[in-house]
């Protein structure tokens, strides 16, 4: 059976991740720890401009039945650990962002939020990006905006 590829369950790929990640091990101060996959974060499928496009890979058996298909692309990012529970959670600051793929373009009122946009728009599309690139764009005393921007739903942090 293959890894990944037509008609290989989901829940497989995670499986193997699983059987991987945890068959090594890393040694730090003289003391050997066990490696561990980070169960809430995952891979995904991919679309033009859609980074994260809809099927989610689990980096464990999840019993997830459903199979990989003809002409889809996936990212299969592994993320693991030797700490805590294997899970991670948001901190409070946030220093990546994402344009929300369904937005379209819905009406932004504040002026300064709606400029911000535009600029993120027509440099970064759809894809990832972060605060210090939108310096690197011209874009200076923009975290009031962003934030505007990131409450009304347009931009995902």
């Amino acid at each position: 059976m293959n890894t990944a590829g037509i008609d290989v369950r989901l829940c497989d790929v995670g499986a193997a991740v699983t059987e991987v990640m945890t068959s090594y091990e890393c040694e730090l101060g003289g003391k050997t720890y066990p490696i561990m996959p980070i169960k809430n974060l995952n891979g995904h499928s991919v679309d033009r401009y859609k980074i994260h496009a809809g099927n989610t890979v689990p980096f464990y058996d999840n019993k997830d039945q459903t199979k990989m298909k003809e002409n889809e692309y996936y990212a299969i990012e592994t993320f693991g650990t030797i700490r805590g529970k294997g899970q991670v959670w948001d901190a409070p600051n946030c220093s990546h962002y994402m344009m929300e793929f369904d937005w379209n373009d819905k009406p932004i009122r504040n002026p300064s939020a709606k400029k911000l946009y535009s600029t993120i728009k027509k440099n970064f599309g759809t894809l990832a990006w972060c605060r210090r690139w939108l310096e690197q764009v011209g874009e200076v005393k923009h975290r009031p905006a962003l934030k505007n921007l990131v409450d009304i739903g347009c931009i995902n942090a």
